[in-house]
């Protein structure tokens, strides 16, 4: 029996070293990789001396990992975010960040993360000044140049549309550069730098969602600004996070004093409130188009003043004019002799034929003349594309 407990408390004693030596070999290999993240990895507003150092040590062994691995030739090296060139700097750094987390022994180890945690919080303080500057006097979003602006909205990709339409929003750059100035001030101060700590967290959150959504050339670099912010913050800071949002044993749900049909009541209220909000988005297809219409047709008649005609989801049947792309507009709705009726901002109603032909063409009378028209597939325009690229080259 003794030998037993012996054994037992030699392995409790065996796993609690072990997971000791994990954690601490765990903090220090990503210590280790963000230190040489923020001295390899080049900024743009810093010139170029970080390009020059990190080409200079690692440009041979990254081309040759580009022609002779990933089978990419002539591939433009300047380790830029999303890059194929920084992916290889990436892998480079995790595993010399291997081999120093076995270096750095246990008495250096209290040292080199005080070191770390400086030079990290003062990285992040300075993107975070940076780039809250650069919104706050709109040099990260400017407004859009005349060539978006008189570009149509479905031939621009997701990344631009997004660039340009925070572009026009002063509003959105103010207070969004505010708040990461804001948390960049608070992390150089000693008392406040936990604050600023959850705060540069929930900026990156946020701008990594909008990358990844947007498909914007930055994720990698956001994604390891995230994961420094989450490593600063460390085992205190995550104690302190769930105490604080940690509920009581005891909660007001749990008390005697609340009877059945209350609950029954709050639950019956609560659903109908759901069903109200959600039934909308499940009819969608129902009433989408009463005669089963494409959403966008051409104009195939070149004597015809309109360029195209739409057929919106919300009943409205829009025609765009060739020379000034003009809107007009009309309410629609189908008679039960399958004609269009049609009532303009004046209130004045008018029926129309359509015939759909074999080839999903239409034939409509508009104003004393007939109408060709063919349908569009909109849905490939580039605004609509579901693309994310991991890379950009």
């Amino acid at each position: 029996m003794e030998l037993y407990l012996f054994a037992e408390k030699t392995d409790k004693n065996i796993f609690v070293e072990f997971k000791s030596v994990f954690l601490r070999k765990s903090v220090i290999f990503s210590g280790t990789f963000f230190l040489q993240f923020i001295l390899f990895f080049p900024l743009s507003f810093l010139n170029d001396f970080q390009l020059k150092i990190t080409h200079f040590i690692f440009g041979d062994f990254t081309q040759l990992v580009l022609e002779f691995f990933l089978k990419k030739k002539n591939t433009r090296i300047d380790y830029s975010s999303d890059s194929y060139s920084m992916l290889v700097l990436i892998i480079i750094l995790l595993f010399s960040s291997v081999i120093f987390s076995f270096i750095i022994n246990q008495k250096k180890t209290k040292r080199f993360l005080i070191i770390t945690e400086y030079v990290c919080i003062f990285y992040i303080s300075i993107i975070l000044i940076k780039y809250g500057f650069d919104k706050i006097f709109k040099a990260q979003f400017p407004e859009p140049e005349p060539n978006i602006l008189f570009t149509r909205f479905g031939n621009l990709d997701k990344d631009i549309l997004f660039w340009s339409t925070i572009g026009t929003s002063k509003i959105y750059n103010m207070i969004m550069g505010s708040v990461e100035l804001f948390s960049g001030i608070l992390l150089l101060l000693r008392r406040s730098r936990f604050l600023g700590l959850l705060l540069a967290m929930i900026s990156f959150t946020q701008i990594l969602i909008i990358n990844i959504s947007f498909d914007i050339s930055v994720k990698f670099f956001s994604l390891i600004l995230l994961l420094m912010s989450v490593f600063l913050v460390r085992e205190n800071g995550w104690k302190l996070i769930i105490r604080i949002i940690q509920l009581p044993k005891r909660t007001f749900l749990d008390q005697n004093s609340i009877l059945p049909y209350k609950t029954f009541f709050k639950i019956l209220i609560a659903g109908i409130i759901f069903i109200k909000i959600g039934l909308p988005y499940f009819n969608t297809e129902e009433e989408k188009n009463l005669m089963q219409f494409n959403e966008a047709y051409e104009v195939t008649a070149l004597e015809s003043p309109f360029q195209y005609l739409f057929f919106h989801k919300d009943q409205y049947l829009i025609l765009m004019e060739k020379s000034s792309e003009k809107m007009t507009v009309f309410h629609y709705d189908v008679s039960f002799d399958s004609q269009i009726i049609l009532k303009d901002y004046n209130h004045h109603i008018s029926k129309h034929f359509v015939i759909r032909n074999k080839d999903n063409s239409i034939t409509f009378t508009f104003k004393n003349q007939t109408i060709h028209a063919k349908p569009v597939q909109y849905e490939k325009m580039n605004a609509l594309q579901d693309r994310f690229h991991i890379l950009v080259d």
